[in-house]
């Protein structure tokens, strides 16, 4: 959850972009670990216990990540921080539950990516006329909500499907994360030059 999906969006400032802008690193690395570990995922031989080990480590990081990056429309960073605490919760939950089973993949981790993808979406809408890289978030609530479900509702789950949709899943959202990344480096640029465009003077 990168933006506040509840309420009015927040005006952006050129102080806001800077203060966003810091924390492209974060995003950066949370979607090179994705990327790398979605390929590790589809490219490794798994057990069940291994995957879900496997992937409950990159919940706990991806939540981390979240919880410790800003929100990207300049809100308060209680959501970010809650939506990442809950992330880490399901992924050391996952990771410590006896008897790890495909069930237990698919109910926790869908869950977890159906929420993450429910709130983006919801977000990204919300700060569309205010936010120039909402679409960004748009596509990965887009991507991680019917992978999500996928997960959830398949009745005959699988090793192989598992480890398919949640590999393709990481690797989507790594790829996502990255770009965003620079987007989010370049924000204050971007301001600057809107700025400029409109002849508003621009003020640090």
């Amino acid at each position: 959850m990168l933006m506040q999906p509840f309420g009015p969006p927040t005006p952006l400032t050129r102080e806001i972009a800077v203060r966003i802008a810091k924390s492209w690193w974060t995003l950066l690395l949370s979607g090179l670990v994705a990327l790398v570990a979605g390929i590790v995922i589809l490219d490794a031989k798994w057990t069940v216990s291994e995957l879900a080990t496997f992937v409950a480590l990159v919940l706990i990081f991806q939540g981390l990540m979240r919880a410790i990056t800003p929100p990207l429309d300049g809100s308060s960073r209680n959501w970010t921080l809650g939506f990442g605490v809950l992330e880490m919760i399901a992924g050391v939950v996952v990771l410590a539950w006896p008897g790890q089973t495909l069930l237990l993949i698919a109910i926790f981790i869908g869950a977890s990516i159906v929420v993450n993808g429910a709130v983006d979406i919801v977000g990204s809408l919300a700060n569309r006329h205010d936010i120039a890289y909402w679409w960004l978030l748009l596509i990965t609530g887009l991507i991680e909500v019917p992978l999500g479900i996928y997960l959830l509702r398949r009745p005959g789950l699988t090793l192989a499907v598992a480890i398919t949709v949640v590999g393709i899943w990481a690797v989507l959202i790594g790829i996502l994360q990255i770009v965003l990344a620079f987007e989010i480096k370049n924000l204050p640029k971007a301001f600057d030059r809107i700025a400029a465009a409109e002849g508003v003077p621009t003020v640090d």
